[in-house]
């Protein structure tokens, strides 16, 4: 089953923390890929502690400065798209039951991942993972493949 959950309002990384724990608690193993490395990494170190969710962290911040040189657009790139294929060859080789992808679509909405490699997988996902995605800004063409939608929002949006 895939889930989103997605929008300019705060709770998306928590929502999919407590999924993940809720999915350890009933012993299924768990591969949560932060794509974020935001100011709720002290909360993703400690699913570090939880012995069947295997994190994984971006090395470096999702950030990328208007202003920056294309060459570092290209190394971050990099950085992304590796951090996403050693993910989806995780997931494919060992047996987990759940893969969150945090801040995927931010890294996406940035440019430092392809949009058409994540749509591939998620349409290709095996029927017995559970995925569960993040971001702030989600192309439509993604949405008629989750099953479950979670839009967060600010009070102040309308």
């Amino acid at each position: 089953m895939l889930s989103l959950y997605y929008g300019s309002g705060k709770g998306k990384t928590c929502s999919a923390i407590g999924v993940a724990v809720r999915a350890a608690a009933k012993d299924k193993k768990v591969l949560f890929v932060d794509f974020i490395k935001n100011d709720s990494e002290s909360i993703t170190n400690a699913l570090s502690t939880i012995y069947s969710i295997t994190l994984i962290t971006a090395p470096v911040e999702l950030e990328l400065p208007a202003d920056a040189a294309v060459e570092n657009k290209a190394q971050l790139s990099k950085v992304f798209r590796e951090l996403f294929d050693c993910a989806v060859r995780t997931v494919l080789t060992s047996k987990y039951d759940m893969l969150v992808l945090d801040g995927v679509f931010d890294a996406v909405g940035k440019g430092l991942l392809p949009e058409t490699e994540v749509h591939d997988f998620l349409s290709n996902a095996p029927d017995n993972l559970d995925v569960i995605c993040t971001g702030t800004i989600v192309n439509e063409k993604f949405f008629i493949l989750f099953k479950n939608i979670t839009e967060l929002t600010d009070k102040t949006d309308k």
